[in-house]
């Protein structure tokens, strides 16, 4: 075979190939786009499947979205109204403040001229409306409500407010002895009210002049007795009382005597045997004598344990008979024993 005619037909041949080839691999592309298409097929008919169920929970979840939404607007809302109030009643009260400084500011009148024409109201109203019309007197047993009245030396129709209480108190203390503290209120609109502590004698002592008076436990000379029999008290006898007033502290010829029968006194007051004893003898400070029921007479010593010997008295006492008169003696050292030396 010419050489030239087995070189077409090889040519012919590959060319054949070729065209084979090109359609084989034109139909394997169709084959895998319609794989492909059939699968993107299926899985979009998948999704859908998927996707069914969130759709019909749409309505659901934007429907609880539109009422938060609208709650949320309403909560605005009303906070808003609630700033609005504050603001439009902030408003109101500082023009209020405002009008009122506005007015005291006005011309005329200054501040301090107004404040003075207030205090002088007040004062006039005071002096002219609140006098003094009644008295009350509390704690009195000794002293009427006129006498404690007349000795303050307030009367009725006296301004209320211009009544110095210190002064009606001292001047009660001095012209009432009895009374012993006392206090002053003055009550709206015309009452003047006294509240009394008053207090008692103690024991009595006599004058130079053989007058009796009677004292209470400080030492406060209380008032003079006319009659110096059944005094109820005990008498200190030997020292003498110094130019007494009633009133005045209690002040003796003979000091120290007359403070050993003041302290004696208050031993037997304390032992509850005052009212028993009558006489009280510190003429001799170092034999100190009392006179029990006048029908025994006490022998104390020099006062040395006072209380003691005053509580030995009362036991030693009670061991004799109701009648019995004579001496008991209680200036026993210590260990010993009272003697009692009956009246033959």
């Amino acid at each position: 075979m010419d050489p030239y005619l087995q070189k077409e037909e090889r040519q012919s041949q590959e060319a054949a190939k070729k065209k084979q080839r090109r359609r084989q691999a034109s139909a394997a592309k169709r084959n895998s786009a319609a794989r492909s298409k059939s699968a993107s097929t299926a899985r979009t008919r998948s999704s859908g499947a998927r996707q069914s169920a969130p759709r019909s929970r749409q309505p659901e979840a934007q429907s609880k979205k539109r009422r938060s939404i609208q709650s949320t607007v309403q909560s605005a809302v009303q906070k808003e109204r609630q700033t609005r109030a504050q603001l439009r009643r902030l408003r109101e009260e500082q023009a209020g403040q405002q009008d009122q400084e506005e007015r005291w500011s006005r011309p005329g009148i200054p501040m301090w001229g107004r404040t003075l024409i207030a205090v002088g109201v007040v004062v006039l109203l005071l002096l002219v409306f609140f006098r003094v019309d009644q008295f009350e007197v509390e704690g009195n047993v000794r002293y009427s409500v006129e006498e404690v009245a007349d000795a303050s030396g307030i009367t009725i129709g006296d301004v209320l407010m211009g009544v110095n209480k210190t002064k009606a108190a001292s001047r009660i203390i001095v012209g009432l002895p009895y009374v012993q503290q006392v206090v002053v209120h003055k009550v709206l609109p015309g009452t003047v009210r006294f509240t009394l502590v008053e207090c008692k004698a103690m024991a009595a002592a006599q004058s130079e002049f053989g007058k009796v008076w009677l004292v209470n436990a400080d030492g406060k000379l209380l008032e003079s007795l006319d009659n110096s029999e059944n005094i109820g008290y005990p008498l200190i006898q030997g020292p003498v009382l110094d130019l007494p007033t009633g009133g005045d502290p209690i002040a003796f010829d003979d000091p120290e005597a007359g403070a050993l029968g003041m302290q004696t006194a208050t031993e037997l007051t304390a032992a509850g045997v005052s009212d028993q004893i009558t006489i009280i003898d510190v003429s001799d400070p170092a034999s100190i004598k009392l006179s029990y029921q006048d029908r025994i007479e006490v022998q104390l010593g020099d006062g040395t344990d006072l209380q003691y010997r005053i509580q030995y008295m009362i036991g030693a006492l009670e061991k004799l008979s109701g009648n019995a008169k004579g001496v008991l003696d209680l200036t026993f050292a210590l260990g010993e024993q009272a003697v009692f030396h009956p009246l033959a």
